[in-house]
């Protein structure tokens, strides 16, 4: 016992340092549910917030080290959360977001619905990220349906659905393994003016070998499948992703 208490710095350390690491790894085996590896987080916060100060007063430096490690990793987090709307679908059609086909599939009964929310999310979402728009690329569908395929897979996301105008996949979290399921639209369009093009007019330019003079507009959806907020993962996944495309 006396033992115990002359460590008692260093065990409230460790275990302000393992408790998420459990947390984390039980979630992404799927041992338990994703909310029991986020409390676990938050009791290791709060451990933390409690140690620091008794550590301090004792000066045990090097007991003080995880719990600092710990809150300035999550620090950038809960930034994140009090300063990004809590929403977890972003689209850069908001009007016609790309459909979740393939997540009908995939998402279990707790999950989030597939239907996008609407209006309210889509006007935080342009107040926040008003540079999330359709992609308008100077290139043929087929060439951008390629490109899109290369990226996808330089990112190690999972294909779920792929046809010529259309190919969803879904990208886990670093960290818990959260699910986002992702789709992206393909849509041809007229070079200058970004407009749809109408069915006949595209066939006639295929039968004419003229598609080489279409361009290609990209539309892109994130949502992911658990929890109110996403932290803004999902707008940086798309901003992200149509960035390096439009660079190709």
């Amino acid at each position: 016992m006396e033992t115990l208490f002359v460590y008692r710095w260093s065990l409230g350390s460790l275990f302000c340092l393992l408790l998420p690491l459990i947390g984390i790894v039980g979630t992404r085996l799927q041992w338990w549910p994703y909310t029991l590896g986020l409390l676990l987080l938050v009791v290791a916060l709060g451990c933390s917030l409690l140690l620091l100060p008794f550590a301090l007063w004792q000066r045990q430096w090097l007991a003080m080290v995880p719990p600092i490690l710990l809150l300035l990793l999550v620090l950038p987090f809960v930034v994140r959360a009090f300063t990004l709307p809590a929403i977890h679908d972003i689209s850069t059609d908001t009007t016609n977001p790309p459909a979740l086909t393939a997540a009908l599939t995939l998402r279990s009964e707790g999950d989030h619905s597939i239907e996008y929310q609407g209006a309210a999310v889509a006007q935080q979402q342009h107040a926040t990220w008003p540079g999330i728009q359709p992609l308008i690329i100077q290139k043929p569908l087929e060439q951008v349906h390629t490109q899109v395929q290369v990226l996808v897979a330089r990112r190690g996301w999972t294909i779920t659905a792929n046809s010529n105008h259309q190919l969803e996949a879904v990208s886990r979290s670093t960290l818990f393994g959260f699910s986002d399921d992702i789709a992206i639209r393909l849509t041809p369009v007229t070079p200058a003016e970004g407009s749809p093009v109408d069915a006949t007019v595209l066939n006639h330019l295929n039968k004419n070998k003229q598609q080489t003079t279409m361009a290609t507009r990209v539309d892109m959806r994130s949502a992911s499948r658990v929890g109110k907020s996403d932290l803004g993962a999902n707008a940086k996944r798309v901003c992200a992703f149509l960035t390096e495309l439009n660079q190709l």
